[in-house]
């Protein structure tokens, strides 16, 4: 869902940096961009260890204590899973700088970072709404994702045994390395790399993705965002973890059930325009033919 004509600043005028640590490349553009901001009276709150921007007036404040009008990531993808960890508000607009490998997420490039920027404090620009995950167990909430949540084994390599209900229905049962069950948004990460369909943001759905299932014994399945869905892990003496969006892990034992649903939170980015499709095009589908 798209946010139009949105105001990006408030009165207190108050942007978050963080950035992919150890890279010459971001050290550069995250001090042009804090002199951009600072500049224009925005005052700037820089992750501690992330970049080295206080001598150009950014304040040291770590991501769980940063309330802000939005956080600028400089990095990739895995950048900006590790920011809203750690954020105290998931729905803290977030305007991303690719330096990643593929960046699928992110908006600018570093050499339109500052003009975004620019039209961004004047209101020129939308806010993409991507739908999360959350999960957990029984009354045991685990944590919110925006890509996916992946069950897998403790011991690499080794076969779970998966009973799979869809609003307390059993639809399937198998065996597999892991399996996931990913937004719209997580489709064309983890997802799409274990054989799943992309979901394009107005599919109100989520996708279910076995991980190398022998004998095809579990299939991929899309189901509606409304719906209750759980594993059951019912290989006896095989523990398994749940790993939200590659960041978090959770240790579930034999026989209990993971259950997964719409989050009540939604993830807010900041784009020049509604560009899912180009942006598609441009990092995941190839160049030449």
């Amino acid at each position: 869902m798209i946010e139009e004509n949105p105001t990006i600043l408030s009165e207190e005028r108050t942007v978050g940096l963080v950035c992919k640590p150890g890279r010459v490349e971001i050290e550069r553009i995250a001090s042009r961009v804090t002199e951009f901001l600072i500049e224009n009276g925005v005052r700037v709150l820089v992750d501690p260890g992330s970049c080295n921007v206080v001598d150009k007036g950014a304040k040291p404040t770590l991501i769980e204590d940063m309330d802000v009008d939005f956080t600028i990531t400089i990095g990739g993808d895995g950048t900006i899973l590790h920011t809203l960890r750690h954020l105290s508000d998931r729905e803290t607009p977030l305007f991303c700088i690719n330096r990643g490998t593929v960046g699928f997420l992110t908006e600018s490039s570093t050499t339109t970072a500052l003009g975004s920027l620019e039209r961004i404090l004047k209101n020129e620009c939308i806010i993409e709404r991507c739908v999360n995950l959350k999960t957990g167990h029984g009354k045991r909430e685990f944590g919110h994702a925006l890509n996916e949540v992946l069950v897998a084994s403790c011991v690499p390599g080794r076969l779970l045994t998966l009973q799979v209900y869809l609003d307390g229905t059993r639809v399937d049962f198998g065996r597999a390395d892991g399996a996931m069950l990913a937004t719209p948004c997580g489709s064309s990460a983890y997802a799409l790399a274990a054989g799943g369909s992309i979901l394009t943001p107005r599919v109100h759905g989520f996708i279910f993705v076995p991980v190398c299932p022998p004998r095809f014994e579990l299939k991929s399945l899309v189901i509606p965002d409304d719906s209750l869905f759980e594993m059951e892990m019912v290989k006896p003496g095989v523990c398994s973890m749940v790993v939200i969006d590659g960041q978090d892990r959770w240790e579930v034992e034999p026989h209990e059930t993971i259950w997964i649903k719409k989050s009540e939170y939604v993830t807010r980015f900041i784009r020049m325009y509604d560009n899912y499709y180009d942006r598609l095009n441009t990092r995941l589908v190839p160049r030449t033919l």
